[in-house]
């Protein structure tokens, strides 16, 4: 066999992509957490879903760089010819099924904290169909709960889905695969609706046309998730070769966890570019004759000022509120800012 073909690898590339896009999802939800924990101190249950997400994603990119270390990315034959190379293969197929279950978690939690994020974007306002956006994500996870199991059960015993030197049967690899389509198509779709509907309901309100372009793109980004989840998908076919689905994998897992995080970031932007540093902004909160501390973007729901606006039409009283809440300002402020 030709030596070239044998020291043909992937390995760093996998190493790369893992950690490169693992590092930038972990700096993103630092910054989110800092943002809604310290900065704001309102921190909301998407951040607790963001950091589940990252936490699986970091142990999906860590089973990736074991199982890498052993010898995925090389040829078959190359891992063969080493010493140990037969347990090294099937160790390597272990680990990666172990890690599939934290891979399936770090793309498909992040959707319930964008979720969440629209929820209290829309606050009491019938702007958004939460029923509808509930039940797509909850479809989404159930059907990535079953994908899981049925990965686990498709052979008797267990063992015999990563060591076919022991006695045991498994299913029609066409079950896994099918349900793997059915999973990503599924979830591509949760991401375009999470993007869609919210865009569209919130383009629909009285903001200003620079408001309405920053949401725009910030709940527009889980769009990229939903590209990589497709060509992910247009791979699954490829089961010969087993790192491009893997590379994918990671890519979209954390793409979505990097999308699902930034658009609670918005406000200390915002600070950012007016204070020029972080430093400053935070002295800015602490001040005593400085305005009130505002809500964290995740946390203030576009109907804050509910109360000061009551005698409003329904139709200003949501694009007011929505003003006020990406311009993190708070319901006192915004009612200073009413009575002028």
């Amino acid at each position: 066999m030709d030596d070239n073909y044998l020291k043909e690898s992937k390995q760093t590339q996998l190493s790369l992509v893992a950690w490169i896009f693992t590092g930038m999802a972990i700096i993103t939800v630092l910054t989110k957490l800092y943002t809604t924990l310290i900065l704001f101190r309102r921190p909301g249950w998407d951040d607790v879903v963001i950091f589940l997400s990252l936490l699986f994603s970091i142990i999906a990119s860590s089973l990736v760089q074991v199982s890498t270390d052993l010898g995925l990315g090389l040829h078959t034959a190359a891992v063969q010819a080493e010493q140990g190379g037969l347990e090294k293969m099937v160790e390597t197929k272990r680990i990666q099924i172990l890690g599939y279950p934290f891979n399936i978690l770090a793309y498909s939690l992040p959707n319930v904290a964008i979720l969440i994020l629209i929820e209290r974007l829309a606050g009491q306002t019938d702007t958004i169909p939460r029923r509808t956006l509930r039940a797509i994500v909850s479809i989404q996870l159930i059907l990535a709960t079953v994908s899981v199991i049925i990965i686990f059960i498709q052979c008797q015993p267990t063992k015999y889905l990563w060591d076919q030197s022991t006695e045991g049967s498994c299913w029609s690899s066409d079950v896994f695969n099918y349900s793997s389509y059915v999973v990503s198509v599924f979830t591509a779709f949760t991401d375009l609706v999470l993007a869609v509907i919210p865009i569209h309901a919130f383009w629909k309100l009285q903001l200003k046309l620079h408001e309405k372009l920053e949401i725009s793109f910030m709940l527009g980004l889980t769009l990229l998730s939903a590209l990589f989840t497709i060509v992910k998908a247009t791979y699954l076919h490829l089961f010969t070769d087993r790192v491009d689905p893997l590379v994918w994998g990671l890519v979209e897992q954390n793409i979505v966890i990097m999308a699902a995080s930034i658009p609670t970031l918005r406000p200390l932007l915002h600070h950012i570019k007016e204070k020029g540093a972080i430093r400053t902004t935070t002295s800015y909160f602490h001040t005593e004759n400085s305005p009130k501390r505002t809500d964290s973007i995740s946390e203030a729901p576009l109907d804050d000022i509910s109360r000061q606006v009551a005698q409003r039409s329904r139709q200003s009283f949501e694009a007011q509120n929505s003003s006020d809440d990406w311009n993190h300002r708070s319901g006192s402020q915004a009612k200073l800012c009413m009575s002028k």
